[in-house]
This record gives structure tokens, C-alpha cells and sequence, in this order.
């Protein structure tokens, strides 16, 4: 179901308020116009049954009962003959006016009343000269004050009732100027294309509608990132497997074309080696995969020590195995207290096992490897330092690119991935990977140096905080 446009339920909504708050406004300024009408009344009455008093008690005595003659009064008022009056004396009709009953008007004899006079509700005021032995009655019908009051709400409701659809056409228009910036955001993203995703213009925006485009922005370079991340999968994807499927190939020819047994099973398992060394290779790419696409908003707290500890104790077997040394020092952590940060504990197990991985896969055998964590100021530093052959300072710079491996080491099993994923997922927690020369003793070998924030960064957004080169020896 499609809802109505927001001009049209603006404008509607804006006249509907602004009819109900002048129907508030008339009805408090009716009332209160009408008690002042009331009072106004009151007081004619009274001045008028004060006059009449007057003039009865000084006459020196009233003659016979007679009426006034309105009908042939010159130039009456409208209302005139909504107004009576009676005066007695000594419980005898003297003076009326013609439209006065031959009975009181009211039962009480001094101040106001209202009283029903035939079909009519009619407001009294009595006065009396006790002196005299005179009493004045003057009414007024209350249908008069009803019409009064019902002429002055329509002179209130008239005006309104024709300027509502004036009002509404400027409100039209104005809501209209006013949406201009949403359709002119609506343009261009009409002229967007999987291909186009360039940020919308955020100038001249009405503060409301900012945070809408600030958020489409976010949207649109997230979605960019990620078809890069696509795209640059395909390409690594495409790169590195051309080789290893053409070796595998050569393997299965010259297996279909061996003439003994020796030399078949020779290319068999030279086929099944390779297939191990493409399955680790599938893996790494996946995993690099899903490391460009790690979202901060999935962080947790977790302590980076016990995740280092655990992650030595995988490495020291293999480590043991070449008969190397592997060392861990912590010790700075009893002052500190544990390392205690926010982040993915899942990715950063893999972060750390790539790391020593590497450090002990190009140590010598008989080599060491010595692991160290503290605190450094806002930062956890975390330094992996090997024996191995080292890495020249000209080729430093190159450890930034995917896939790159020294000549050296061609012939180490690896595919040039493993700290490519160790750096993307440090960049995704806002973190810094260094390589260096090994500080002690010096000589060959490799100092690797992480730094991940104590605290949690204070906004979630992907952006690179990595300053390092990063990428495997292997």
C-alpha cells in the first residue's frame, strides 16, 4: 500500500492543527467575550432599573397603571423590544413596558435572576425604594445574549474558514521549497550505478536531512569497499591459482605417462602434494576473503594475553620440532594487569598464529623465537623476534604486497597470504604492524612489532589505522 506524499500529509497535518488550535483560540476568546457581553448586559440593567427608580420616586406618586407606547416610539433599536420593565408601587402595577407581563417578572425583589416568562427564559434585575414602597423589574430575554454571543463566533469562524484554503496552498508551496533538497538527493541517486558510487553532495543540506545523506554516504562506501574486496579476491584468486593448477596438470601428464610403478607413484604423490599445498592456498584466500570484510560493530572485550598464550603453546610444537627456542615474556602484565581490550578474539587467534607461524617456519633449525607483551602508552605492544635469515632494508617496502615472496625463500612451502591476513585484520582493529631488523643481538633475523588500541576506538567505522608494510616472507 502506497502512502501519501509527504507534502500532502504535511499540509494536511499542519491544517488540521492549525484549525484545532483555532478552534481552541475561538472557543476561550467566546467565552471570555461572552462574560464580558454578560457583564456589560448587567450593568445596562441595572443602570436602567436605577433610572427608573429615580424618576418613579421623585414623580410624587405614580396616577394610573399605564404602558409604554413602543410601537409608535420613533426610531426603536432592534432589541428594544427584547428589553421590558415593571415598576410597582405598594404591590400595584403602575408603569410597564408593552411587552411586560401583568405579573412580576421575577419572584425576588432585589438583585439579579433568571426567571421563564411564558416560552421565553428572561434575566431579571430588581430594585426597591423601601421608602416608597416601590419596586422596578427590568428583563431581558436570554435568547439575546444567545444570538449575541452566536454573531460574535461567527465573525470569528468566517475569516478563518476562508483563509484555510489560501493557507493551504502557501503551506503547499512551502513544503514544496522546503523538499526540494530530497528530490534534488533523489536525482542523483537516479544517475547511480553498481559502477557509480560516488558520495552525494552534503552542502546546502536542512539539518534533518543531512544525517540521511551522511548514512547513504556510509552505505555507498561500504558497498564499494566490498566489490573491491570482490574484485581483488577474483584477481588474487585468478593470480595465484593459474600455477598451482598448471603443476598439477604436469603432475597428473606425466603420472598417465610413467612406464613403471616407481615412477607412477613418484608423480601420484607429487600430484597429492600439490593438492595439499592448493587446499592450504584455497583456505588463506578465503580467509583473506573474510578478514576484508571483519565489522568493528562485532568487537568484544577480551584479554590478548590469554589469546597470545594459547597461541604460543600451538606454535611451540612446531617449534620444537626444529629444535628451536620459543620464549614468551609477559611479565609486565603483573603490574599492568591483564590486557584487556576490544576486538574479534576469533580473528585476532588467527592474527597471532600467523604471526609466529611465520617467525618460526623461517628460523633456522636450532633457532630462536622470543615473544614479548606490555603496555606502551595508549597502545598493547606485542614483539615477535626471530633468528631466522632476516629480511634486506631495500625490501622492507615490498611486504606490503599481496603474494610477494624473496627469491630466497621460493623454495619454502607458503603463498605470500599469511601476513597479508595478519595486517588486514590489525587494520580492522584500528591497530599497526611494523617490520624491522632484530634489535638483540644484532644481525640476522626479523623484529615484527603490533600494536592494537587498549581502548575501543571511539567510532566503528572501517578506516585504515594501519601505518605498516604487510606481507609474508613466504
Amino acid at each position: 500500500m502506497r502512502l501519501a506524499s509527504i507534502k500532502s500529509r504535511i499540509t494536511a497535518i499542519t491544517i488540521v492543527l492549525v484549525g484545532i488550535a483555532w478552534l481552541v483560540a475561538a472557543q476561550l476568546t467566546w467565552m471570555e467575550a461572552r462574560h464580558e457581553a454578560e457583564e456589560l448586559l448587567d450593568a445596562h440593567l441595572v443602570q436602567t432599573a436605577s433610572l427608573l427608580l429615580a424618576q418613579a420616586g421623585g414623580a410624587g406618586g405614580l396616577g394610573e397603571p399605564a404602558a409604554v407606547d413602543e410601537e409608535h416610539a420613533p426610531q426603536l433599536h432592534r432589541y428594544a423590544r427584547r428589553v421590558a420593565f415593571q415598576v410597582w408601587a405598594n404591590g400595584q402595577l403602575r408603569l410597564h413596558s408593552a411587552n411586560a407581563p401583568a405579573t412580576p417578572l421575577s419572584s425576588r425583589q432585589e438583585g439579579f435572576s433568571t426567571q421563564r416568562v411564558g416560552d421565553h427564559a428572561w434575566r431579571v434585575f430588581s430594585a426597591t425604594d423601601p421608602a416608597g414602597g416601590l419596586m422596578v423589574q427590568v428583563g431581558e430575554r436570554s435568547a439575546r445574549r444567545d444570538k449575541l454571543a452566536r454573531g460574535f463566533a461567527a465573525g470569528l469562524l468566517w475569516p478563518v474558514l476562508l483563509t484555510l484554503p489560501l493557507l493551504a496552498v502557501l503551506l503547499w508551496l512551502a513544503v514544496r521549497h522546503g523538499m526540494r533538497p530530497l528530490l534534488r538527493i533523489a536525482g542523483e541517486l537516479g544517475e547511480r550505478s553498481p559502477d557509480r558510487l560516488e558520495r552525494l553532495s552534503e552542502d546546502e543540506l536542512p539539518a534533518e536531512v543531512a544525517p540521511l545523506v551522511a548514512r547513504l554516504n556510509g552505505l555507498f562506501e561500504r558497498v564499494e569497499r566490498s566489490l573491491e574486496n570482490e574484485r581483488r579476491f577474483t584477481a588474487d584468486a585468478a593470480h595465484e591459482l593459474r600455477t598451482p593448477l598448471a603443476a598439477l596438470r604436469a603432475q597428473a601428464q606425466v603420472a598417465l605417462g610413467a612406464s613403471d610403478d616407481t615412477a607412477r607413484r613418484h608423480a601420484l604423490e607429487q600430484l597429492l602434494s600439490g593438492c595439499d599445498r592448493m587446499s592450504r592456498l584455497v583456505a588463506q584466500l578465503l580467509t583473506l576473503a573474510r578478514a576484508d570484510a571483519v565489522q568493528a560493530t562485532a568487537f568484544t572485550p577480551l584479554e590478548l594475553d590469554a589469546l597470545l598464550r594459547q597461541a604460543v603453546g600451538e606454535a611451540a610444537d612446531g617449534a620444537l620440532a626444529k629444535g628451536q627456542e620459543i620464549g614468551l615474556d609477559t611479565s609486565s602484565l603483573d603490574t599492568d594487569g591483564p590486557a584487556t581490550m576490544h576486538g574479534n578474539p576469533a580473528w585476532l587467534a588467527i592474527l597471532l598464529r600467523n604471526l609466529l607461524d611465520n617467525a618460526v617456519r623461517y628460523t633456522s633449525p636450532g633457532g630462536s623465537v622470543q615473544v614479548a607483551l606490555g603496555a606502551d602508552g595508549p597502545d598493547w605492544l606485542l614483539t615477535v623476534e626471530d633468528s631466522g635469515p632476516g629480511v634486506p632494508a631495500a625490501e622492507l617496502q615490498r611486504l606490503g604486497q599481496r603474494f610477494w615472496r624473496r627469491l630466497e625463500s621460493a623454495g619454502e612451502e607458503g603463498s605470500g597470504l599469511g601476513l597479508s591476513i595478519a595486517a588486514r585484520i590489525v587494520e580492522r582493529h584500528h591497530g599497526s604492524l611494523r617490520f624491522g631488523p632484530r634489535s638483540s643481538p644484532p644481525g640476522h633475523g626479523l623484529r615484527v612489532e603490533l600494536r592494537l588500541p587498549r581502548r575501543r576506538p571511539a567510532s566503528p567505522a572501517l578506516t585504515s589505522q594501519s601505518t605498516a608494510a604487510q606481507a609474508p616472507r613466504a
